[in-house]
């Protein structure tokens, strides 16, 4: 397949992307709630039925990532050459536009927080520990965006805030290597390469802190969206999904027996398994055959969260970790404890951030979502396309 292959003119919708976006989010969510429930690690030790189902929900950020990919290379598609419309200085001003208000927002509310709360200011052997202390150099690197750079600084202040650096990193790499690339070389060894490199750090246990792979998984999302747009039969999706999730449930259940860490792996192994299903539901949605298990992807509560999802990821931590220690003097048993935070927090702060959305994010959506928004309101969307999301990060 040449890197430039014809696509057909009119690029058809993929409603479900919004719905993947927001149940990712929802995850990490209920992931961070039972992280941040009691003291550091005893959620773990002591409700360890509950990390089986929970314990996972850190693997929404590689989803996150393989769709940046996909969404980013669709209107790549469309031109000529492989390049960006309006060129790289564009590309990166409406992405800039698009991450960073709402990323520097969450940055002053969680510093606003901890500065209001002191018990946010002093450690008390909870998760929350690791945040702090608030440092210069903390804050200085978060504002610069380089945070993720130094194992010091990349989880303090607002933990989920490291992959917005990384991604926008990315977003560099993208036109300035990955794309260059793309014209001379087939996407499959691009992957295919970066993947192996991945592995191998994986296996050096080297840079494990900034999650390298994460580039591996974008560009196979950019791969999944030229698979998907590809005029010719693709054979292969449906069995590369099914292996690829079949593989990834097995390095789950056999993880202790791999001399790998399991984290990165398993990020690694979601994000290619996630690509090579867009593959799959993208193939049908051309040919108009939606599975009917996506569908459910694309009911409009989905689509809600899906929009604010960004919102939700910036947000959520600060906010968990405040109710985490305000809930501890109460003594409460460490089932209940979790309870609380999954069933009263968590839809707490979903309500927030939404509110955060409406303050901050919704002013800097692209213009199909902004129109979206301003004729139907968040709760009433409608189902949204490809290029509704084309331009939304999360």
């Amino acid at each position: 397949m040449p890197a430039t292959e014809p696509t057909p003119p009119k690029r058809p919708e993929f409603p479900y992307l919004d719905g993947l976006r927001g149940l990712s989010a929802i995850l990490v969510v209920l992931y961070h709630a039972y992280l941040f429930t009691g003291l550091s690690g005893e959620s773990r030790s002591e409700l360890p039925m509950l990390k089986e189902f929970l314990g996972w929900g850190y693997l929404g950020v590689p989803v996150f990532i393989v769709l940046s990919g996909y969404v980013l290379m669709l209107p790549v598609l469309s031109t000529p050459g492989l390049k960006f419309r309006h060129g790289v200085w564009s590309f990166i001003k409406r992405r800039g536009k698009r991450i960073l208000p709402p990323y520097y927002a969450a940055l002053a509310f969680s510093l606003l927080l901890i500065a209001l709360f002191p018990v946010l200011q002093e450690k008390g052997g909870t998760q929350w520990d690791s945040k702090i202390p608030v440092t210069w150099g903390s804050t200085i690197s978060h504002f610069l965006l380089v945070h993720d750079f130094n194992h010091h600084w990349i989880g303090k202040i607002n933990g989920p805030l490291w992959s917005v650096a990384v991604e926008w990193h990315i977003y560099f790499l993208m036109p300035l290597l990955l794309l260059p690339l793309w014209r001379r070389i087939h996407p499959a060894i691009i992957v295919g390469a970066l993947t192996a490199a991945s592995f191998w750090l994986l296996a050096e246990r080297a840079f494990g802190f900034v999650h390298p792979w994460l580039v591996a998984l974008f560009a196979a999302g950019m791969w999944a969206a030229q698979l998907t747009m590809r005029q010719q039969r693709v054979r292969a999706a449906g069995p590369v999904f099914v292996f690829l999730a079949a593989a990834t449930v097995g390095c789950a259940v056999f993880r202790s027996e791999i001399p790998l860490p399991t984290r990165g792996l398993m990020e690694l192994m979601t994000g290619l398994a996630v690509a090579a299903g867009l593959v799959w539901l993208g193939r049908r949605a051309v040919a108009g055959r939606i599975p009917r298990g996506a569908r459910l992807l694309q009911a409009r509560p989905m689509l809600f969260v899906g929009l604010i999802s960004y919102s939700v990821y910036l947000f959520h931590s600060p906010l968990l970790g405040l109710a985490n220690l305000l809930l501890l003097p109460l003594d409460l048993s460490l089932g209940v404890h979790w309870a609380v935070m999954t069933f009263a927090v968590v839809p707490a702060v979903l309500a927030l951030c939404w509110l955060f959305f409406l303050l901050v994010e919704r002013h800097f959506l692209n213009t199909r979502q902004r129109h979206t928004v301003e004729a139907h309101g968040p709760a009433g969307l409608p189902e949204t396309g490809a290029e509704d999301v084309s331009g939304v990060r999360r």
